[in-house]
């Protein structure tokens, strides 16, 4: 028996050429078709779709097989997917979020986190994460750059702060020779790796000025996060919220790179395997059984202490990176993961679970509601 609509979810996604004109649709149309299933109708919209007096918004919703397009009122609650990035229109996608946030009549699904540098700071914080950070800078410019290459050994890793997928990261190695040679081996915004050189370090400096413009970035010490062929790896847990608004671990995936490649991200043309065997492999059963005791330590306390600084949150990806000596890095976390990880590991629970839980963290949101306003 279907159960009974409680309420309309609106999945707010980047727009983007194409039919259909967002963003995930694979994702999208997953909850569109578990939606029944939890009493829940979904939507998909992007700024574009919301109208100047933001009473009514375009959207569309997955019907026999198709998107249809068609107006809707204001959606119960609003899950935010939306990605900021260059050429984004980030001030109007921010005025719809502040505008959801702003009606009665509607939730926001959870918060998102800030970039990468506060949740650092956040993070460090707590005695039992700290040792598990690497030490994480801002950006300042050529000056800053150069002052951490020569601390730590002529390498250190760059990325965005609001970066994901891999896009824009950056290895930056002095050569060991005692040389001015800088070499770049990097990752553009379209996620293409590329190589380059440069004879004086003065204008390699300049060149990831240019690279960077006015988008604020973090340094870190290169972490050599590589298995036994030389391929980059790394461990994506996802942490949700599920149907009685409680945290659970709903699955590990590991991320295998390319020989060669920076990052094991599968944007980046990774491959994913479960964690386990991977590790196991790497380093053996006792080891391996020990790291994935602390991955699930590690991952079950970052969700709390994030909550409590910044908020309610319903689902963070948080990805960790083991060294060759076996230690435990925690790289970063995102509070809009993807998860397309575990589609790839053969773990067909986790992967239902890490596409319906939003589902189920939306409905006992919807129902609590309810249970307010009739009470």
């Amino acid at each position: 028996m279907t159960p009974t609509i409680i309420g309309t979810l609106g999945i707010y996604c980047c727009g983007k050429l194409g039919d259909p004109p967002f963003t995930e649709e694979q994702f999208c149309r997953n909850l569109s078709l578990a939606g029944g299933k939890y009493g829940i109708q979904v939507v998909v919209f992007s700024p574009e779709g919301v109208l100047d007096d933001q009473s009514t918004i375009h959207g569309y919703k997955y019907e026999q097989g198709r998107w249809i397009k068609a107006q809707f009122p204001w959606p119960d609650m609003v899950y935010d997917r939306f990605h900021y990035h260059k050429g984004s229109p980030k001030d109007a996608a921010s005025k719809v979020l502040a505008s959801a946030s702003r009606r009665k009549s509607c939730t926001m699904w959870a918060r998102g986190l800030p970039g990468k540098y506060k949740v650092y700071n956040v993070l460090k914080q707590d005695p039992n994460i700290h040792p598990y950070l690497p030490p994480t800078f801002p950006y300042s410019g050529p000056r800053s750059l150069e002052k951490y290459l020569l601390h730590y050994e002529g390498q250190v890793f760059m990325k965005p702060q609001a970066g994901s997928q891999g896009k824009s990261t950056l290895h930056i190695r002095l050569d060991n020779r005692q040389t001015e040679l800088l070499i770049i081996h990097g990752r553009d915004r379209h996620n293409k790796s590329f190589l380059r050189k440069f004879i004086k370090r003065r204008d390699g400096f300049e060149w990831i000025q240019h690279f960077i413009k006015q988008t604020p970035f973090i340094i870190q010490p290169y972490l050599h996060l590589y298995n036994k062929q030389q391929h980059p790896f790394d461990v994506r847990v996802l942490m949700q919220k599920e149907a009685h608004g409680n945290w659970m671990l709903t699955g590990m995936a590991a991320r295998e790179g390319n020989t060669g490649e920076i990052t094991s991200n599968l944007h980046g043309g990774g491959a994913a395997t479960s964690v386990l065997p991977f590790l196991i492999q790497e380093f053996g059963d006792a080891q391996a059984e020990q790291m994935v005791a602390v991955l699930h330590k590690l991952s079950r306390d970052i969700p709390p202490i994030l909550e409590n600084y910044y908020g309610r949150l319903g689902e963070l990806g948080i990805d960790f990176g083991i060294d060759r000596e076996g230690n435990t890095w925690l790289l970063e976390v995102n509070s809009k993961p993807g998860r397309t990880s575990f589609n790839h590991i053969g773990d067909p629970r986790s992967a239902v679970l890490a596409a319906e839980n939003p589902l189920r963290y939306a409905r006992y949101l919807l129902l609590r509601q309810l249970r307010r306003v009739n009470s």
